[in-house]
């Protein structure tokens, strides 16, 4: 059931008597909390109230894996990803088809809208990601379109303890292509292809250049991680979604421009044991309706922020019809926490 109360313990912003904290309210839209919501009245600015609650808030967000910040004065974007980090970073070699619409903001993905996208962490198949994810809602959708949350701790303790040790064990290998779907001029955001060898180089990436304008690349990754703050495993890769065996007739016809497309250009990504040997279908289906049940949603409102700890909590998207426009911001690398090193 929906849980819901004052948030007492932090400060409104407004005044600090008892009818003040009233005008923020802490609930949730699920039982596993996820996302943890503040509701926040017209009397409350909601930039200034985050400023002055950032480290209950990050608390609350390693508690919780998600926050939605639902406010009924459309926050500025730019001012409360500063109140609550100001740490941000480029989404450079990314796999999604995305734009960029200012210096530090993008557009969610723009996979075509009658397609699920698959739950994920972003750049969990590279040696360095953004700890935070923030969204905003900027055309809210009417049609579907939500933004379902999934906590990863909670993928890692249901997977069967066998094929946690072996993902543990063997690690992965991801192939990713481009020049199809998505360029590689516009993922790496240049043209200039000495210049994509060497961010490739700084994350450990193997490039391999097909033909006149195909790049490929190879990277090994763990397929488990430990969060920086709190300590706990979590399922962190890509391997349900990035499989070969996740191309459905849904995607095919989706993609396909002509009946000469071939699978390997309309899904050009796959994933295998880190030795390079294959993972058969089965694993992979089993891990994607372990994550499909363990996944929840909510509806989109015009101006909501919605702010994912990366490693705690995979997102993705439901297929949608009509206007839609979520915003997207993503901050402080891991390998930051790490002193440098991924």
């Amino acid at each position: 059931m929906p849980s819901s109360g004052k948030f007492a313990r932090l400060q409104s912003g407004a005044t600090a008597d008892a009818s003040a904290v009233e005008l923020v309210r802490r609930t949730s839209y699920n039982e596993q909390q996820l996302p943890m919501v503040f509701e926040i009245d017209a009397d409350v600015d909601p930039v200034t109230w985050v400023k002055r609650n950032r480290e209950d808030l990050r608390a609350d967000l390693h508690r919780h894996g998600a926050l939605l910040i639902r406010s009924a004065l459309r926050p500025d974007f730019d001012a409360i990803v500063e109140a609550f980090s100001g740490q941000l970073v480029d989404y450079q070699g990314g796999a999604a088809i995305r734009s960029r619409v200012g210096k530090t903001t993008y557009t969610a993905s723009e996979y075509p809208e009658e397609l699920d996208i698959r739950q994920h962490s972003e750049f969990c198949y590279s040696n360095d990601w953004p700890m935070l994810l923030f969204f905003q809602c900027d055309v809210a959708p009417t049609d579907r379109g939500q933004t379902p949350l999934t906590d990863n701790r909670t993928l890692f303790r249901e997977l069967p303890e066998t094929l946690r040790e072996e993902f543990a064990r063997r690690g992965l290998l991801y192939v990713r292509g481009y020049g199809y779907n998505r360029t590689w001029q516009r993922s790496y955001e240049t043209d200039d292809r000495s210049e994509v060898e060497r961010l490739c180089a700084a994350e450990g990436r193997r490039v391999e250049w097909i033909g006149d304008d195909q790049l490929r690349t190879y990277e090994r990754r763990p397929a488990i991680a430990h969060h920086p703050v709190t300590g706990e495993a979590v399922w962190f890769n890509y391997a349900h979604g990035f499989h070969i065996s996740r191309m459905d007739s849904g995607i095919r016809e989706a993609l396909s421009t002509s009946p000469e497309d071939s699978d390997a250009q309309l899904w050009p990504n796959n994933v295998f044991w880190g030795d390079g040997s294959e993972i058969d279908a089965e694993t992979i289906t089993l891990i994607n309706d372990l994550v499909e049940r363990h996944t929840v949603q909510f509806d989109w409102e015009e101006g909501d922020v919605l702010i994912v700890d990366n490693m705690l909590c995979a997102h993705g998207r439901r297929p949608f019809s009509g206007p839609r426009r979520i915003l997207l911001k993503i901050a402080e690398s891991y390998a930051a926490t790490q002193g440098g090193q991924a």
